[in-house]
């Protein structure tokens, strides 16, 4: 027995490590799954992201067709905050445009007519709009007539009226704002009577 321990101790091929104790097996794929991502792996991919909003934003605000859509949006949403307002006030509202400077306001009544311009609810200036600037430019107001007046108002219903200084408040017809940037207009319409807004 003595014989062969020394032949195998002797014997370089045969020779059996100190440790007789195997090591655990560690597979690659269970070490990598654990580890989770490096700082440079997150850092790669917050730059490529980057560099495609950098690309791709620019090229989406500078299509025309969706400044329209996004000045059409913007009156809606006046449109339906002055109408609210009319409700929940039991007061009369005006939206009066001005096609020379782009831009309209919102209005409280004043004896029968557009007195001061309200506040604005979120930035707390003068409730005034403007196309043509900003994230809005090259957007125009191509035409605005409410049964041929400038100025829409809602009664203490919600009713829209056209509004002018000669006739005053008589329920409206047939409104509508047409915006234009290039050669993409969008037109807001608001339905007689029940004030109804759409965009065609």
């Amino acid at each position: 027995m003595e014989n062969v321990i020394a032949l195998f101790s002797a014997s370089p091929r045969l020779r059996v490590p100190a440790s007789s104790s195997p090591r655990p097996r560690v597979f690659a794929s269970s070490a990598r799954a654990a580890r989770g991502f490096t700082l440079i792996e997150i850092l790669v991919v917050v730059v490529i992201l980057g560099i495609a909003s950098a690309v791709i934003l620019p090229q989406m605000s500078s299509r025309d067709d969706q400044r329209v859509a996004s000045a059409a949006r913007t009156l809606m949403a006046d449109l339906l905050y002055a109408q609210s307002r009319s409700i929940a006030y039991q007061t009369r509202h005006y939206v009066q445009f001005n096609t020379a400077t782009n831009s309209w306001q919102v209005m409280v009544d004043s004896g029968g007519s557009p007195g001061s311009v309200i506040t604005h609810p979120v930035n707390g200036i003068p409730y005034v709009m403007t196309v043509g600037t900003g994230n809005l430019t090259k957007v125009a107001l191509n035409s605005v007539s409410f049964d041929g007046n400038t100025t829409i108002s809602f009664d203490q219903m919600g009713v829209p009226y056209s509004w002018s200084a000669g006739g005053g408040n008589v329920a409206m017809t047939a409104g509508s704002v047409v915006f234009k940037a290039g050669t993409n207009q969008l037109t807001v319409s608001i339905a007689p009577y029940s004030g109804e807004i759409t965009t065609h």
